[in-house]
């Protein structure tokens, strides 16, 4: 659809619209894939190592590559057809995610094997995900951010659960091989179902590279940018801290509950469900006009969360309360972030846009990981749980002072 069209509004519309069921179809295994290979490696890594040492610096290092986004903005800004992006990524990304759990299983998987592979799954993901971050826009307007994606967590919020038990399922019966390979399987089921979605840009221009990188970072300048500036500057402060709950999570699996893979599946599965829950939720309110009041509001819940999630940790029941309210502010604050960054700019300079932004959070993100997995040798779960009950706080009063991110709207 062009950018002036209005989007279908009501659910039975949506289960009607081709182009809705399969974005969000294709969203669906893509993002349900990536999960399942998040608590792959943390899991992996914990079994490896005993600590997340290990996890710190995986996740670091794939936040690492994500920081070079910017760099391939430029690049699918100009692609005219954002489909072939998820078919020329998505493959390449199934056979690396396959020869993880393979090399598992064999008994090879080394280290600098794990590194290697993290870092391949991660430069295709900078592809990837400067696509999807045009691709509502592009199909739907602005106007209907919220409510597309809403609405895509209502329709699809049964099947996500069911892939989210079935990957916690996968997990805790085959481990980090069954995982490996359910990401592959999803990741070639995206590939399929983006075949036959066209996602035109109408404004895609065959600009020279460098010329195209700077009109993404003219975005900044000006009274124009202020917003993007004051964005930047919280995100670099928040980003640190960013890491820290799902790393957390696996490290009192270990501490508290035995190590056990059942119970650190489950966690997991509860904080993503609970991202589906708050989705919806959101997509009914359409906050576009209050989108830093979600984001600050999520923020400084989160720290309290945490705080409760250590005093329940042993508590099996309690923690998956606990974990699945993380979860649901962990998914406010950045759909409300990550809403505002499509729907406020043009489709056609969107990837650079995205990309731009997150090179701040992704190079303080990059940080926390490190410092985080290196602290987890020395300190306790209470000590790093107190380090991010006082950091979410630090960035959300950050955000407050910094008055475009505090009035972030589109």
């Amino acid at each position: 659809m062009p950018e002036t069209s209005s989007a279908p509004a009501g659910l039975l519309t949506l289960l009607r619209n081709r182009t809705f069921l399969l974005l969000e179809s294709r969203a669906t295994a893509a993002g349900v894939g990536y999960t399942v290979y998040l608590a792959t490696i943390l899991w992996l890594s914990l079994r490896l190592t005993g600590g997340i040492f290990l996890a710190g610096v995986l996740v670091g290092m794939e936040t690492a590559v994500y920081t070079a986004t910017f760099l391939v903005g430029p690049i699918v800004d100009r692609v005219r057809d954002k489909r072939w992006v998820f078919v020329a990524c998505y493959p390449v990304q199934a056979v690396a995610a396959f020869l993880l759990g393979l090399t598992y299983v064999l008994g090879v998987l080394t280290v600098p094997v794990l590194v290697g592979i993290v870092v391949l799954l991660a430069a295709l993901w900078d592809f990837t995900w400067a696509a999807d971050s045009t691709s509502t826009r592009l199909l739907f307007g602005k106007d209907r951010i919220f409510a597309i994606s809403g609405l895509g967590s209502a329709v699809g919020g049964a099947v996500n659960i069911a892939l989210y038990l079935t990957a916690g399922a996968t997990i805790a019966l085959f481990g980090a091989a069954g995982g490996s390979y359910l990401y592959a399987g999803l990741l070639l089921v995206g590939a399929g179902l983006a075949c036959f979605l066209p996602i035109p840009t109408p404004g895609a221009t065959r600009v020279p590279y460098f010329a195209g990188l700077r009109e993404g970072w003219d975005l900044f300048r000006g009274e124009a940018g202020r917003a993007l500036r004051h964005l930047a500057a919280f995100q670099a402060v928040l980003g640190f801290f960013i890491p820290i709950p799902l790393l957390l999570l696996t490290l009192n699996v270990e501490r508290f509950l035995a190590g056990s893979q059942s119970e650190f599946a489950g966690l997991y599965v509860a904080y993503l469900v609970g991202g589906i829950v708050v989705g919806v939720v959101l997509g009914r309110l359409n906050p576009r006009r209050f989108v830093g009041s979600v984001a600050l509001v999520a923020i400084v819940l989160t720290g309290g969360i945490l705080g409760a999630a250590l005093l329940v940790a042993g508590a099996y029941l309690l923690a998956l309360g606990a974990w699945f309210a993380i979860g649901v502010l962990a998914t406010a604050r950045s759909t409300a972030l990550w809403n505002y960054v499509q729907g406020a700019f043009p489709p056609e300079i969107l990837a650079r846009a995205a990309g731009n932004t997150y090179l701040f959070v992704g190079i303080s993100s990059t940080a926390g990981a490190f410092v985080v997995g290196a602290l987890s040798l020395v300190w306790t779960p209470a000590e790093l749980t107190a380090l991010a009950v006082a950091g979410f706080a630090l960035s959300a009063g950050v955000g407050y002072l910094l008055s475009g991110t505090r009035t972030l709207a589109y």
